[in-house]
């Protein structure tokens, strides 16, 4: 079973941890299922990282969580009921950060809740001394190292979720008669949501902050060219596009400008982007695939219009430069393995670009499941093809190329998809935990004509931080998989 080591400066929290995790269920979980996210085992580093960020609940809970163990002791069934327990939202905490696959690949610790977060990082300066400056003879002046320490001041992001309990289930805990599934899976949905979310923001953090090194400003490309009074999907002269990213404090006010903004113009007039909600306003609104540099429009109720030929349509955007695009379609008269034999070729020059131009260490990889499979087509996986450094893991995964371990970006929302394969260097994300995880008190629900229901709600909150310092951008690259076939105005 996962082991939280001895972090924790209360042995009467671990106590009481075992305890509801057998009142939860949780220790009679295999492995294979409650470490799913992470392949049935955890690594020491992600371990240590997790230690971190209990140990900072921990401390910050400790009067509760220890008069929660005395209850506990003298044999009370309940140890609350105004409020959630805090040993529940330390195992809601625990087991979110079980299904947190990012924590891999990012630096992962905790941090006092402020304002502003400030994150201190170094980095390597190459227009600095070097190796061909260190021989210094008497009397000469000694050059300094280009290693430069900085400062990078980002944002509180905050995370809230609510969930209600009935009465008769707060009873049956109480009396010790409870089917422990049905909570445990209540639970464990919670924190899976939380953990999604989690994931989300990272995984989405670092292929954005690979996007923008190096990124190229466009101005008013002309879109209408395209139009035709019957096409919809028009295409970007460059892509995949550097997706908008906005500072906000905590009361949700932007801080600065928007970062590599995306401005459409259509008919002379400045549009904005189709939100999804159904509470625009009546208008035109422009949808942008990011990946693929493809926009079409619609109106408030998302409804395709068609680009009248002869009106004004223009946009203004970033596009990546740091990435290489890949076309799926098949070459003339080559095979599908050999094909894929060359996206890894193109996976080995960006490697090296990372390792011998800018000096960091390739030891990542990450693609949706649907990218490894078609990697996996590649001739040099067969057993008479195969290169040292280029294997399938023993689950029949994609393992490594070039001695780069690849992982499985999954979950909702992640701006991955089944077209972009980050590669870079572990670590060059910070993600902080600011504040863990807490519940707010049970509240009594009232129905639609204000009598109470017999239901108890609550919701918990939580807020992070997660930012890669500019300089470290260099540490990450991008292919973009595409089809040049189906990449047309259509």
């Amino acid at each position: 079973m996962p082991r939280e080591t001895t972090h924790s400066v209360f042995n009467e929290v671990r106590h009481l941890q075992g305890a509801v995790d057998r009142r939860l269920g949780l220790d009679r979980l295999p492995d294979d299922r409650r470490l799913a996210a992470f392949g049935g085992s955890m690594s020491d580093d992600v371990a240590k990282k997790i230690d971190k960020i209990m140990a900072r609940f921990d401390v910050e809970h400790s009067p509760r969580l220890l008069a929660e163990d005395r209850l506990l002791s003298g044999g009370s069934g309940v140890v609350s009921d105004a409020a959630v327990p805090a040993i529940y939202e330390r195992t809601m905490l625990r087991e979110a950060l079980y299904r947190l696959t990012a924590l891999q690949f990012v630096d992962a610790d905790s941090a006092k809740f402020a304002s502003t977060v400030e994150i201190p990082y170094s980095y390597r300066d190459q227009t600095a001394a070097g190796p061909a400056n260190t021989r210094v003879y008497e009397g000469a002046e000694i050059p300094r190292a280009g290693i430069k320490q900085a400062i990078d001041t980002t944002y509180p992001i905050p995370q809230k979720l609510g969930f209600e309990v009935s009465d008769e289930l707060r009873h049956l805990t109480g009396a010790k008669l409870i089917n422990w599934d049905a909570l445990a899976e209540n639970q464990m949905n919670a924190s899976r949501i939380i953990g999604e979310d989690t994931n989300q923001l990272l995984f989405n953090a670092m292929l954005g902050a690979a996007d923008e090194y190096g990124a190229v400003a466009i101005t008013n490309e002309n879109l209408e060219l395209q139009a035709d009074d019957a096409k919809t999907v028009f295409i970007l002269a460059n892509f995949p596009v550097v997706r908008p990213r906005r500072l906000l404090d905590l009361q949700g006010n932007q801080i600065g400008s928007t970062l590599y903004p995306v401005t459409v113009s259509y008919n002379s007039t400045a549009i904005e982007a189709y939100d999804g909600t159904g509470d625009q306003a009546a208008g035109t609104y422009y949808v942008l695939d990011y990946n693929l540099g493809e926009i079409y429009l619609v109106d408030e109720a998302g409804d395709v219009q068609i680009p009248a030929d002869g009106t004004a349509y223009t946009i203004s955007y970033s596009y990546a430069s740091n990435t290489y695009k890949f076309d799926t379609d098949l070459p003339v008269n080559t095979d599908l393995e050999t094909h894929w034999d060359s996206f890894l070729y193109r996976f080995a020059l960006r490697k090296s670009q990372i390792e011998d131009e800018r000096f960091y260490v390739a030891d990542m990889a990450l693609m949706s499941g649907s990218v490894m499979t078609a990697v996996e087509q590649a001739k040099k996986f067969g057993e008479n093809w195969k290169r040292p450094g280029t294997a399938l893991a023993m689950t029949g995964d994609l393992g490594s190329i070039k001695d780069v371990p690849a992982s499985k970006v999954y979950g909702p929302g992640n701006h991955f998809g089944d077209l972009r394969v980050l590669i870079g260097q572990r670590g060059t994300t910070r993600y902080r935990m600011l504040k863990p995880w807490v519940l707010s008190s049970l509240e009594s629900e009232r129905g639609p004509s204000g009598r109470f229901t017999g239901k108890k709600s609550a919701y918990g909150d939580q807020w992070i931080a997660i930012h890669t310092p500019t300089p470290l951008r260099a540490a990450l690259t991008t292919i973009t998989l595409y089809s040049s076939s189906a990449r047309v105005a259509r």
